[in-house]
């Protein structure tokens, strides 16, 4: 008899099967353009677009069976354009955090930056180099991935009756992705309005981590897709809320995780820059509990954080992190969020005990994760 952890395993394995393939030949697609030029962006975006967990097309695939969906492929074609919609954010993320890896590949725009390299392309402005301009490459590309989305959903189901409302959900998702995004950019420079107090700021920096992490993550990762997909399958409004919190808890843990991952684990699992939270100055709930309860940590922590990683400095951080308190302290709270999903979901009446009991194990494997 299956536990809860192998029942998500095997939907997860079979779901992700089928929207591989699916993604493929979608992916086969959008490699043709007419203009040669562009389509080797294409091509890139393409080969950006596989290679990944494919865990936000099986929420999407989730969501339509939990809200009972009879027909499980008919949901596939919204998962396969979320998994769209991801890439090209991620490609945004690249350009933003100036990453050299995603999934374990060169990212788009250190990819053209490289073919300019090859082919000693001259810059023939005044005003740009070319690390700009492969940037503003990739951007056009990551712009592309995005309506490839929202036009993949409006195709695929013109005739459904839940349209309107799907594409609504859609763009609010997205709005939420690019607004939590702007404020993980912005949250450190905002932190030194001299107009604020020393409580202010510590108010405003738990805060904004707090909303980040909802935006950027819960919503994104976990709300959006189980969401999307319980919409298509025409759940209540009062499932589709009940199933919402459960899933910002679980979503907030997952990026916890991540924060931890991203500096306890190394390049090869991660599938791309170990400890690129410190170069970029990362607004973490680690950063942030040093900032709040661990003052005299702060300042040796601010010899390192914003600063180019060496393998020394990655120690450092570590070890402060961990002798502060920071890493318990994130670990408790993960936990926290963690059991109370479990405890949401155990709590849904609309839920099929199979149902309850994937959703359970996803929460297991949520757990486990190394990447």
């Amino acid at each position: 008899m299956k536990d809860d952890l192998g029942r998500f395993l095997e939907y997860y394995g079979e779901t992700k099967k089928r929207l591989t393939a699916k993604n493929k030949a979608y992916n086969r697609e959008i490699r043709k353009d007419k203009n040669p030029a562009v389509r080797l962006f294409m091509q890139d975006l393409a080969d950006m677009n596989e290679g990944g967990k494919m865990l936000r097309g099986m929420l999407v695939s989730l969501g339509y069976r939990i809200g009972g969906g009879k027909n499980p492929e008919y949901s596939d074609n919204l998962s396969i354009a979320y998994e769209i919609f991801q890439t090209a954010v991620l490609v945004h993320d690249d350009i933003i955090d100036r990453a050299g890896l995603r999934r374990g590949k060169i990212t788009i725009h250190r990819r053209y930056r490289h073919r300019m390299d090859a082919r000693g392309a001259k810059v023939m402005s005044r005003m740009d180099d070319r690390a700009h301009i492969a940037e503003s490459a990739a951007l056009c590309t990551g712009d592309i991935g995005l309506y490839l989305a929202n036009r993949k959903i409006a195709v695929d189901y013109a005739r459904d009756a839940y349209l309107p409302e799907l594409i609504s959900e859609f763009n609010g998702i997205v709005l939420d992705t690019i607004r939590g995004e702007l404020l993980d950019v912005v949250l450190p420079y905002e932190l030194q309005d001299s107009t604020y107090s020393e409580e202010e700021r510590k108010r405003l920096l738990e805060k904004s981590i707090r909303d980040i992490y909802h935006l950027k993550t819960a919503r994104y990762s976990v709300i959006g897709p189980l969401h999307l997909g319980m919409m298509l399958s025409g759940a209540g409004d009062d499932a589709l809320k009940e199933m919402d919190r459960a899933a910002d808890d679980l979503g907030i843990a997952y990026q916890i995780m991540d924060d931890i991952l991203g500096i306890y684990a190394d390049t090869r699992h991660l599938g791309k820059d170990a400890g690129s939270d410190i170069s970029e100055f990362k607004q973490t709930i680690l950063y942030m509990y040093v900032c709040l309860y661990a003052e005299d940590a702060e300042e040796e922590l601010l010899k390192h954080y914003g600063r180019a990683v060496t393998d020394e400095s990655l120690e450092a951080v570590r070890r402060i992190f961990t002798e502060s308190g920071a890493l318990d302290y994130a670990k408790a709270t993960m936990n926290a969020c963690f059991e109370r999903a479990a405890r949401k979901i155990k709590r849904m009446k609309f839920l099929s005990d199979e149902d309850r009991s994937i959703l359970l194990g996803f929460i297991e494997w949520c757990k486990g994760r190394r990447n």
